[in-house]
């Protein structure tokens, strides 16, 4: 019998939901009636329900479907995704050949950056219907794909974790596990009916997608931007050949030469820290945001038009009124490009003020893969995928995900 649960996804702002955290690496939670009724095994970690309400902060916001889930510890994570829209095309010689199978798609997650939550970062739209395709999710959904974006802890609608050890601050290394629960519940949402599909169309079923450099790979795809791209690649470190099928690492500040600190260890009071599992970390900085704040990334004239900015700044402050609190930056230091064995593609745009050339390319030099790609944006900077150019964004990203295709 199937163990994957009945999934319903919350598009209203009813978002209460009890939660069996003893499930939580592999179910989806019951809002509004989703979820399965197996209990767990007796040798399973028994974790007390909480019950906890994620905001709805924007709306409906036209569509926009929202999913919570449940990590390992029971803290309730935020996904969003869009659906596809669908087209009336008139068959004609020139696409015929994109009318190919349909049935098989391909799942990938988005990790936003440092400062913003994925709603403005990958769901911008300046209007109801999105007819600027200025939203990644949409575009991504309408190419076909299962496209995810996830908020990590303290960002956006998944609200900060005032448990020990993060005590309310955002490390690499717990936002590297809710990646994995994010992982494990989309490849188990969308794994079973695509391998039968794969099945019936007489397609590869080869899931490793190791063996050969032109079978396809039915695992999710992670992109990440730019402190993002630092998380996407400790992850792919870590989980990736086991979880992932390709790596996009978009915008990434990994630099070799910069080492992060660790903290101290004790504070004057001799009281923990840092270090362990039972620190006492001092309350989390409660620091507004700014429209200033919102604007940073847009550093070239002429890239984005004044209503596309002015959206993302009013959406930005209104999913992210108080800045994230990252701490343990020093996890970063375990990031090496040849720990990475999955396709990878880095992504960057030509004048990004935030990125290193040579670190791009000693980035791309030493990835453990040689099934890797490098793209450069031509006249866009950090935020590349909200630009007047964001169509070469997402036909990059599609294109290195379908690069075994058939034409």
């Amino acid at each position: 019998q199937s163990l994957l649960p009945t999934v319903q996804s919350l598009v209203t702002n009813r978002s209460t939901t009890t939660i069996n955290s003893s499930l939580a690496r592999r179910y989806f939670s019951p809002i509004d009636g989703g979820g399965d009724d197996q209990q767990p095994s007796n040798n399973k970690e028994q974790l007390k329900p909480r019950t906890i309400t994620l905001p709805n902060k924007t709306g409906d916001r036209n569509g926009l479907i929202r999913h919570q889930i449940i990590a390992e510890d029971g803290h309730p994570l935020r996904l969003y995704s869009r659906t596809k829209r669908e087209k009336n095309v008139v068959e004609t010689p020139d696409n015929i050949h994109q009318q190919r199978n349909t049935n098989v798609q391909r799942s990938v997650l988005l990790i936003h950056g440092r400062t913003w939550s994925s709603q403005p970062v990958f769901d911008l739209r300046t209007s109801d219907d999105d007819a600027k395709r200025q939203s990644t999710l949409q575009s991504l959904a309408d190419l076909g794909f299962h496209a995810y974006a996830l908020d990590l802890r303290g960002f956006g609608e998944t609200l900060r974790d005032y448990s020990e050890p993060v005590c309310g601050y955002t490390t690499p290394s717990r936002c590297v596990a809710d990646i994995k629960c994010a992982i494990d519940w989309i490849t188990e949402r969308h794994k079973l009916h695509e391998i039968d599909d794969a099945s019936d169309n007489n397609m590869s079923t080869n899931i490793p997608g190791m063996e050969s450099p032109t079978t396809i790979n039915y695992r999710p795809a992670l992109v990440g931007w730019s402190q993002g791209a630092l998380v996407a690649q400790m992850y792919a470190q870590m989980y990736g050949t086991s979880t992932l099928s390709d790596l996009v690492l978009f915008g990434s500040i990994y630099d070799p030469k910069v080492i992060y600190p660790r903290k101290p260890l004790y504070d004057p009071s001799g009281a923990l820290i840092s270090g362990g599992p039972n620190v006492k970390k001092p309350p989390p900085p409660e620091v507004r945001n700014t429209d200033i704040d919102s604007l940073e990334d847009f550093t070239l004239p002429g890239t984005i038009c004044d209503e596309a900015a002015l959206c993302y700044s009013k959406l930005a402050l209104a999913v992210d009124p108080v800045k994230g609190a990252w701490d343990e930056l020093h996890e970063f230091n375990i990031l090496n490009p040849a720990l990475v064995h999955v396709p990878t593609m880095v992504l960057v745009g030509a004048q990004d003020p935030y990125t290193s050339w040579d670190a791009q390319r000693e980035l791309f030099d030493r990835l453990g893969t040689e099934d890797k790609a490098m793209c450069v944006l031509p006249g866009c900077d950090h935020a590349a995928h909200i630009l007047k150019a964001r169509k070469m964004f997402v036909r990059a990203v599609a294109g290195f995900l379908l690069r075994k295709d058939e034409f």
